[in-house]
């Protein structure tokens, strides 16, 4: 009786360790994106990410010139952390932290779980969908204060 429940012990403890496996994916940082409107104005770029990211529950943590730090989090219970590097152009985005999302650097590169790249395609949408909308001149809105 004793050899069979650590055998069961011992499967749970393998599945479970498949589990997390399985719900990783390769850490997909898409490449720069370069807005195409409005163009050309460094103030347009930030005001269009943060509405865009504001859309999708992203909130702004840090902004500092050039560069925005944004955080989601999903029920409370999963939390992304990203920096969104930008300028008149365009902007990036670079990993910085997460909860619960099974983050991990291996030999391979980095994984996590799929929602986070799924959560990048689609702030990239949202934010260029602000960017379409903003009008020239528009003011932007004040930094987050935490």
């Amino acid at each position: 009786m004793k050899k069979l429940f650590a055998l069961v012990l011992t499967l749970l403890a393998l599945s479970a360790s498949q589990t997390v496996l399985a719900r990783q994916s390769p850490l997909d940082i898409p490449a720069r994106v370069a807005l195409t409107a409005p163009k050309g104005d460094i103030a347009q770029t930030r005001n269009a990410i943060v509405k865009g990211s504001a859309m999708l529950g992203w909130t702004v943590v840090a902004d500092e010139p050039g560069k925005l730090t944004l955080k989601y989090s999903k029920n409370g219970k999963h939390e992304a952390v990203i920096d969104a590097l930008y300028d008149a152009g365009g902007y990036q985005f670079a990993y910085v932290s997460s909860v619960n999302l099974n983050y991990e650097k291996t030999e391979q590169g980095e994984r996590i779980h799929p929602n986070f790249n799924r959560w990048l395609v689609n702030l990239i949408k949202y934010i260029g969908i602000a960017s379409a909308n903003a009008p020239a001149g528009a003011p932007q809105p004040a930094p987050a204060q935490e």
